[in-house]
């Protein structure tokens, strides 16, 4: 057999020629084979750039930019200085990341995290799906977390909406729970630095010209500025977009089964207020004058609550008036020791059948847990007020005593809320460990935050409601421990918000704390899930708002907090449930083009076989 191979390499139609002789019978095959190999490295070229090209392009994220404010020391003085913010999102799970130019103090870490969170949850974005690379470029050491939080937050909403932006329009201001912009420090010195940039704009928190000179007629005629003030992450977005996201109406409707059963738990409370009065002059028990003005303030108050229909309200004021009135009562009587001793016995056995009883209820929505956290705090406070009694022989067990009975009376009215119908959702042990970690985790990161700026020990009580939802995770008491840590972390945002709060700014900064949780009431009402514990919170902030603004606004944080329980938990509509599977870009762009390509191959062999 001869093979004989004749090749013309660089001819327009190259073609290899094999001849195959033998001495019979002969035939000579005669074939375009080269041709057809070099449209096959063409084929392949074209899916190998398909493929290549889209993972070069989706290797180059597109990176959002804003300007940074700042203040830095020099001398005797403070002068101001720009910088810059960006931030590049990733295929992920939600993680933070931030890269400081020069190095920056803790607490810009910290509060990036808290930043973003706030964005996510204001605007109720998927931020689970990326990763976050947050850079801060400076000319010095000087940028702060608590000032650039607001611009943090828009930039996040920015980037994961993918939004247009004004990139002449620098924010200086802290981000708080509810999306509320909070004052800063040094702004008069930062906008002659925005001058001095070339910027056009910029944003600072309402009420900041409250506490300085009139910043916005500064800017404007000292440095031909732009002053705006701006309350709300809503305002921020909006300055930066054009763009409203948030702002619309937010009407609550009042579920008409909580009105029924809130009323019911009123009366019964109020009702208690007469019954011991009565008790009190049938023993011949004389009140003080001080008692007797305070015990009238609380009922009058319960009264003008009750005509508002603020029933939650009512009914606190009366329970502040039985634990007055019973402790007058123990007081008056001079009960011997053994008795009180009997008494806390009979009590402690209340409390433990009353947590049994508890255990055995079903909990299977929304309501049901906060019924349930409500009912085991009031226990678990009772059983501390046992422990206390036990453990200090110089307690005043008169007071310890009336507290801990009322706290009993409380919890066991509380039990009526387990009537309420809900949507349902997916409450199991497992399920509430998670949240009850997830809220801790949160609780403790404001801890360490208003720790940076405020004397440990100001924050104690915050550290110890911390600690006993610990505790409770431990004992595998998860909804005491989740209602715990909640209260850490809305006692901590309360702080964060009003730090540099001036009185004057008091009402509109409560204002918008009102907006915002009339925001997540509304919406939760609207998907079936009416939140008990964050409407009667929000009842009862509105009633402290003119004589005590500040305890206000913690109830206030309570409401929002409380409101938006639901997120943590699914749905027990689904019967089954998948964790999504995040796909990195670049492997959906790779897989594209590899389909295109097998594509483009099945088309060219498709025409060879009609040629």
């Amino acid at each position: 057999m001869v093979i004989c191979i004749k090749m013309f390499v660089f001819e327009e139609d190259v073609t290899l020629n094999i001849a195959l002789k033998r001495t019979t019978p002969t035939f000579i095959t005669n074939f375009n084979l080269y041709k057809i190999m070099n449209r096959g490295i063409i084929v392949i070229t074209i899916i190998l750039a398909l493929m290549i090209l889209p993972l070069l392009v989706s290797a180059q994220p597109e990176q959002y930019h804003i300007k940074l404010l700042a203040v830095q020391e020099v001398g005797d003085h403070y002068e101001g200085s720009d910088a810059d913010l960006y931030l590049e999102l990733k295929d992920g799970t939600g993680r933070v990341f931030l890269d400081t130019f020069p190095a920056t103090k803790v607490d810009t870490q910290i509060s990036t995290r808290f930043a973003k969170e706030i964005a996510c949850k204001h605007f109720k974005l998927d931020c689970r799906k990326h990763d976050f690379i947050y850079t801060i470029k400076a000319k010095s050491n000087i940028i702060g977390g608590p000032s650039a939080g607001a611009a943090i937050a828009a930039l996040t909403t920015i980037a994961i909406l993918n939004l247009d932006y004004n990139k002449d329009i620098a924010i200086t201001g802290t981000i708080n729970s509810g999306g509320i912009v909070g004052a800063v420090g040094g702004v008069k010195e930062k906008l002659e630095a925005a001058s001095n940039a070339g910027l056009k704009k910029v944003l600072i928190a309402h009420g900041t010209s409250l506490n300085e000179t009139d910043l916005v007629e500064y800017g404007k005629t000292n440095l031909s500025l732009d002053v705006q003030e701006v309350l709300e992450l809503d305002d921020v977005v909006f300055q930066l977009t054009g763009m409203n996201l948030n702002h619309k109406e937010y009407i609550i409707t009042e579920n008409e089964e909580y009105t029924t059963i809130m009323k019911g738990l009123k009366n019964v409370l109020c009702s208690r207020s007469d019954s011991i009065e009565k008790e009190l002059r049938g023993t011949g028990i004389i009140l003080s004058e001080d008692v007797i003005e305070s015990v009238q303030t609380r009922k009058d108050r319960a009264a003008n609550a009750t005509q508002k229909n603020d029933l939650y309200s009512a009914a606190s004021f009366c329970f502040g008036t039985n634990i007055e009135l019973r402790q007058e009562y123990y007081k008056s009587k001079e009960i011997t020791p053994t008795n009180i001793h009997s008494l806390f016995t009979v009590l402690e056995r209340k409390i433990l059948a009353l947590e049994t009883k508890i255990e055995q209820e079903p909990i299977e929505t929304i309501t049901d847990l906060q019924v349930f956290m409500i009912v085991k705090e009031r226990i678990n406070d009772v059983k501390e007020q046992i422990k206390l009694f036990k453990e200090d022989e110089d307690i005043d067990s008169a007071n310890v005593l009336a507290y801990a009975e009322e706290r009993f009376f409380s919890a066991l009215s509380w039990m009526q809320f387990f009537t309420m119908e809900g949507k349902r959702f997916i409450l199991n042990k497992e399920k509430l460990e998670d949240s009850c970690i997830q809220k801790i985790s949160e609780a403790e990161q404001r801890h360490q935050y208003i720790d940076l700026f405020i004397l440990p020990g100001l924050t104690r009580n915050i550290q110890e409601k911390i600690e006993l939802a610990h505790q409770a995770q431990n004992n595998s008491e998860f909804e005491l421990c989740l209602i715990t840590a909640s209260q850490a972390k809305a006692d901590a945002n309360a702080v964060v918000s009003s730090l540099g709060l001036q009185e004057d700014a008091i009402l509109p900064f409560f204002e918008s704390k009102k907006r915002a949780t009339e925001r997540v009431i509304s919406e939760n009402s609207a998907e079936g899930i009416f939140p008990i514990l964050g409407f009667s919170y929000y009842e009862y902030a509105q009633s402290l708002q003119e004589q005590e603004p500040y305890t206000a606004l913690v109830y206030m944080e309570y409401a929002l907090e409380m409101s938006e329980l639901s997120m943590y938990f699914s749905e027990k509509e689904t019967f089954l449930e998948f964790n999504s599977i995040n796909i990195p870009s670049e492997w959906l762009f790779g897989g594209l083009g590899f389909v295109l390509g097998v594509l483009v191959t099945i088309l060219v062999v498709l025409f060879e076989r009609r040629k």
